[in-house]
């Protein structure tokens, strides 16, 4: 009678992992993880801000085209919420221009906007109810930038900016009307 050879018994380690070798994986698949999320959601906050100027810089392009084809003057004008276009209104002020695209647009938190005019920056003008006419001439809506029907405008500068977010998109447009537009970093 023949025996059947055994494997010789082996001494030390047992093949497999242990505990705290499978923990300290985990712990760094978190960290690679949290740091993949931190990319994402600034790429996130970045396409928003992208999206956001793109969008500015084409309603002033057609502010203008408007302007030229109707033959009358628009206005446009930052507040402490967003950007509003306006028009003369048949008594002479200027009042919301709220037709189509036009429209109010706000810009909401974290987003906000800097206006330069002539090198200087432009505080935000005080918010309005749309279509509301001024009673006072200290509540006046007036435009801090103007889009004329023979192609001039007023030379303007726009920030678009995120609270505490390293970058931002600036738009530039000369008297002309002709708009730069480019992605920058804080300094």
């Amino acid at each position: 009678m023949h025996l059947p050879k055994h494997a010789p018994f082996r001494h030390g380690r047992p093949a497999g992992f242990t505990l705290i070798e499978i923990m300290v994986v985990i712990f760094i698949i978190g960290i690679l993880a949290a740091f993949a999320s931190l990319k994402i959601g600034g790429r996130a906050v970045d396409d928003q801000l992208q999206t956001e100027a793109e969008r500015f810089q084409q309603l002033v392009s057609l502010a203008e085209e408007e302007s030229q084809v109707k033959g009358i003057p628009i206005g446009l004008r930052f507040t402490a919420s967003g950007y509003e276009f306006l028009s003369m209104g048949d008594k002479g002020q200027w009042v919301n221009y709220s037709q189509g695209a036009l429209r109010p647009r706000p810009l909401q938190a974290p987003f906000f906007a800097e206006l330069w005019v002539e090198g200087r920056m432009v505080p935000p003008a005080q918010d309005q109810q749309a279509g509301a006419l001024a009673l006072d001439k200290e509540q006046k809506v007036l435009p801090q930038i103007l889009l004329l029907p023979g192609g001039e405008v007023t030379a303007f500068a726009a920030d678009m900016k995120v609270e505490g977010y390293p970058f931002y998109f600036h738009i530039e447009s000369d008297v002309l009307g002709r708009m730069q537009f480019e992605r920058r970093v804080l300094q």
